[in-house]
């Protein structure tokens, strides 16, 4: 009697999903899941996600609570594959370009940590390379990061490779923070042009002197990432 009990217990946690693929493949259809509903119900929308996106934000101007709300539509960002151009833009809308820049290149770097730390997670073990050019790609996280970056090379794509090759989160987040910046300094000005009118993604207007400071930001950024690599001990 008492080893059936033990058996029907046994059956009973090995049916429970402890395998770490079990786990990962279980939170892949959650998400999967997540997305397509939030597609389907956005399809609906005369704007698709954009569409959805501006009313959100319209809501969220309205409310007392809006830079905790943007900090939260920040973090699930990564999760729905929503548009970093359009929310950078509305904290200069929100904002003004003072304030803007630091609260949106803040909230940028949160989301950018969320996909790579969601990725990483998911992958689990480290990648399938040989252990020296892994270590070497590691040691070199921050310019590879950096140059990924400034390289406007689609900004999930580059935090979902990060966090899939298991790179280092230090690294990662000062190269998104260094890299991001330019790009972040054109969309909260041209958000911020659109202070004093409604707030619509179509009206977004990047002014030639943006790309001129954008530029500028880049070629900085790169003599920083030269400096401190020169300054690196050598391995």
């Amino acid at each position: 009697m008492h080893a059936a009990g033990t058996l029907g217990e046994a059956d009973y946690t090995g049916a429970m999903p402890r395998s770490p693929a079990v786990r990962r493949a279980i939170a892949l259809l959650l998400w999967l899941m997540l997305l397509v509903s939030f597609m389907v119900a956005a399809s609906r929308h005369p704007g698709g996600v954009v569409g959805v996106l501006e009313t959100g934000l319209r809501a969220i101007r309205r409310s007392p609570d809006a830079p905790l709300l943007l900090a939260g539509l920040y973090l699930v960002r990564p999760l729905l594959l929503l548009p970093v151009t359009i929310l950078t833009a509305f904290c200069g809308y929100l904002f003004g370009p003072v304030v803007g820049v630091p609260v949106a290149e803040a909230a940028g770097v949160a989301s950018a940590a969320v996909g790579y730390l969601v990725v990483r997670w998911w992958r689990g073990t480290p990648p399938a390379m040989p252990a020296r050019w892994w270590q070497r790609l590691r040691r070199g996280t921050f310019e590879a990061v950096l140059v990924s970056r400034l390289s406007f090379l689609p900004g999930d794509l580059v935090n979902g490779a990060a966090g899939a090759l298991a790179l280092r989160l230090g690294p990662f987040l000062a190269a998104t923070a260094l890299g991001g910046l330019p790009g972040t300094v054109v969309g909260v000005l041209a958000g911020a042009g659109m202070r004093g009118r409604g707030f619509e993604a179509a009206l977004i207007h990047i002014h030639p002197a943006f790309i001129a400071v954008s530029l500028s930001l880049a070629a900085a950024s790169l003599a920083v990432a030269v400096v401190l690599r020169r300054r690196q001990p050598q391995r």
